[in-house]
């Protein structure tokens, strides 16, 4: 890769990032996506021919862009869109396809997508991650294990011989005694895991056990962290958890505030939109993520979508940070029921009819096993009988949901639900996915 010219300055304004994430000023914040916007529409525009052509088609060129509001000129890119294109179109041409590094997407769409960084952005992209969770409280000190389906191999370098910034991997796919054992040995001060990898923990850890695993607060990310995990895992550990929304394709996105449970836009590596149709909603309203990598240039991902639901949040957060804000991450949209009425909905408006049988529940998961029927996958916690009068009164509350779309509903109480292949879980399941 050709280390002058744009690659420097990228260099640069990307080294600053982290301060800008750090400002209390969102006049700054935004000056700097508007400024880092319009660089890298130019370089993509000169040296990525996909995007050359797309901008090209919808008639916009780099130098017509002067607010965050011309971005919506620019074409939206879908999954599909890059995985239809050549590598060769993809990557910057002044860059060596060859040193660059290659991350596997999680393919929970059922068509996994690599994504691609230069040295440089990749470690920008973990330091940025490393500034959210400082600002959670970790200490330079501190122990962090995570609970991860895909740790890699451990490696002691400088900062780990220092003691500074220890980390250790704990694989979750090894029995939750191994588990339990290994968060025993380390006893850590911060703990990472996908939420249903935390919440399996928690039928086996003992009064001793957690008087010894007592970290200061826990994250959770990679998954939907629905209130039943959330509540199971705080219980057990006596720590806060804290949600951070990420995605393999620019490391974090947003991340939620300890005090209003928004999640904080990192304004200083996303533009972020949320659309319907193409269009910008409004606060309070749901619609499909698009987000800008301000730190992506050797394969750029400009006006991407994921396929994530969210719902915009206010224009800035009660707790005055000057960060953009999404109120809610409801996960993939391929999870939408969609009903023989033709009605949209999202499963969780069946949560009403869960949330009191949560005290007696290990996990559930909502499944539209054909148009017109719902299935509701109840697991109880070890030992536990679900009173038979809450289940009645959950079935009742989740059937008026679809009482005027000729929908079935049936409650089911099994002893185990799997995790998907790759380890993960998912709470909701349409019919498009079963």
């Amino acid at each position: 890769m050709n280390l002058r010219g744009p690659y420097l300055r990228a260099a640069f304004w990307g080294a600053a990032a982290p301060l800008v994430a750090r400002s209390r000023s969102a006049s700054l914040l935004r000056r700097y996506q508007v400024a880092r916007l319009r660089a890298l529409l130019r370089h993509t525009y000169q040296t990525v021919p996909f995007y050359r052509r797309r901008f090209d088609d919808a008639g916009f060129h780099p130098d017509q862009f002067r607010t965050l509001d011309d971005l919506r000129r620019v074409p939206i890119t879908t999954k599909n869109d890059l995985r239809a294109a050549a590598e060769s179109d993809a990557i910057a041409a002044d860059c060596d396809p060859g040193r660059l590094i290659r991350y596997g997407t999680g393919g929970s769409t059922g068509a996994p997508t690599e994504v691609r960084f230069t040295w440089f952005e990749d470690r920008l992209l973990r330091l940025l991650r490393l500034d959210v969770i400082h600002r959670y409280g970790l200490r330079l000190r501190d122990l962090r294990c995570a609970v991860v389906y895909f740790p890699g191999p451990h490696r002691t370098g400088l900062m780990e011989r220092l003691g500074i910034l220890r980390y250790r991997a704990i694989h979750a796919f090894q029995p939750r005694n191994a588990i339990r054992e290994a968060l025993l040995k380390e006893r850590p001060d911060v703990i990472r895991g996908y939420p249903s990898a935390l919440s399996s923990l928690i039928e086996i850890l003992s009064e001793e056990d957690r008087a010894l695993i007592r970290p200061r607060w826990i994250s959770t990310d990679s998954e939907k962290l629905t209130d039943l995990a959330r509540t199971r895992i705080e219980a057990a550990f006596g720590a806060p958890v804290f949600d951070i929304y990420d995605c393999f394709e620019c490391n974090v996105i947003a991340h939620q505030c300890p005090k209003s449970n928004h999640y904080h836009v990192l304004d200083s590596s996303v533009v972020a939109e949320v659309l319907h149709e193409g269009i910008p909603v409004l606060p309070g309203e749901s619609g499909e993520l698009a987000f800008t990598s301000l730190h992506a240039w050797a394969a750029p991902l400009i006006r991407y979508m994921p396929g994530d639901l969210v719902q915009q949040g206010p224009s800035h957060c009660k707790c005055g940070a000057p960060n953009s804000c999404l109120s809610e991450v409801y996960g993939r949209t391929h999870d939408l029921f969609v009903l023989p009425s033709g009605r949209i909905i999202h499963p969780k408006i069946f949560a009403v009819g869960i949330y009191p049988l949560c005290p007696y529940l290990s996990r559930y998961q909502i499944v539209q096993d054909a148009a017109a029927s719902i299935v509701v996958k109840l697991q109880p916690s070890a030992g536990v009988r679900l009173p038979p009068e809450q289940l009645e009164t959950a079935r009742s509350r989740m059937t008026r949901e679809l009482a005027e779309d000729g929908v079935s509903l049936r409650i089911e109480v099994v002893d185990e639900i799997p995790s998907e292949s790759n380890g993960k879980f998912r709470p909701y399941r349409a019919a498009s996915a079963v």
